[in-house]
């Protein structure tokens, strides 16, 4: 059996040789389609609607690698603190995922995993929990009604957020990131109700900044700007700890106010990735030049300047 790996997780892992700025903590996988994914997202490079190298996953390449050598590696190199896998929609593609599980099991890693999928049936999450998944992923990306329509995202919003719901009740409050991506036209407001939902049902969002990939549907269209995503990460953060929207916002016009602006050291981790524990998906949306999510902690205290001015420009 095939998967696909982050060329970060190959380097650490010594199959290749990759100068690297910032090191990933978690082992990003994906499954291994020769088409890519029979979904019809605009955006994703995997998409079976775009002419896009399956290579990729936004930025980054991820080669095909034998599981079994994967596993093996897995276990003799203890860098990883999380594996996370990923699907994309083929046929039997959750029982795959259930046997990519038990050979990363039975081969002896035992490190913490999620799995990040579209809406299936109950009784896969089940499964995936009975082995160990403690982290659960839920790809929405779209943050309203008809900009989910307009990407071509597979199933339905309203088959989404009762799928998000379901997760929450099988893994726990606060244990399923719901993954939004800022830019692909839907309003700030929408965007920050949004997030406000998924919180009021007990997920969590995973945050991305939209990222054009060459030979994909949505290849011409622009990245937001940094000043817009800074609000939207301080915001995401600030709801993860448990602040009021009304607290934190106010709306005039369409247009989206901060009531006051944190201090420093209470705000700096909203600059770094969102997702499960350990995820820190190095330049996944960015180039080391225009950083949307920061991989650590120490880049975000390099740029503090930066970072605030992009604010304060809002």
């Amino acid at each position: 059996m095939y998967v696909r790996a982050s060329i970060g997780t190959l380097s650490l892992l010594k199959f290749i040789d990759v100068k690297m700025d910032a090191v990933p903590y978690t082992a990003y996988l994906l499954q291994y389609g020769e088409k890519g994914c029979m979904a019809r997202c605009l955006f994703c490079s995997q998409s079976i609607v775009n002419r896009s190298n399956k290579i990729f996953v936004s930025r980054i390449s991820w080669p095909k690698i034998e599981l079994d050598k994967l596993v093996e590696s897995l276990k003799k190199n203890d860098v990883f603190k999380r594996i996370c896998i990923q699907s994309i929609v083929k046929p039997g593609f959750e029982e795959e995922i259930y046997r990519i599980l038990k050979r990363i099991r039975e081969g002896g890693v035992n490190i913490p995993i999620s799995v990040a999928t579209t809406p299936i049936i109950i009784d896969y999450m089940y499964r995936y929990r009975d082995l160990g998944v403690d982290f659960y992923g839920i790809g929405l990306d779209a943050a309203s009604p008809d900009v989910f329509k307009r990407m071509g995202k597979p199933y339905t919003w309203n088959i989404y957020l009762k799928f998000i719901e379901n997760a929450v009740k099988i893994f726990g409050w606060r244990k399923v990131n719901v993954h939004l991506i800022y830019g692909l036209g839907e309003s700030m407001v929408d965007f920050i109700k949004c997030m406000e939902k998924i919180y009021n049902i007990g997920g969590e969002v995973a945050l991305f900044a939209f990222t054009p990939i060459r030979n994909t549907k949505l290849s011409n269209r622009s990245q937001p700007s940094l000043s817009e995503y800074r609000l939207i990460q301080l915001i995401r953060f600030l709801l993860s700890k448990g602040h009021r929207l009304e607290e934190l916002i106010y709306i005039r016009n369409g247009k989206v106010f901060l009531r006051n602006l944190k201090d420093w050291n209470e705000i700096k981790y909203a600059f770094l990735t969102s997702g499960c524990p350990y995820c820190n998906r190095p330049f996944y949306n960015e180039s080391p030049r225009k950083i949307y999510n920061y991989p650590n902690i120490e880049m975000v205290e390099r740029d503090r300047c930066k970072i605030i001015k992009d604010l304060l420009d809002f």
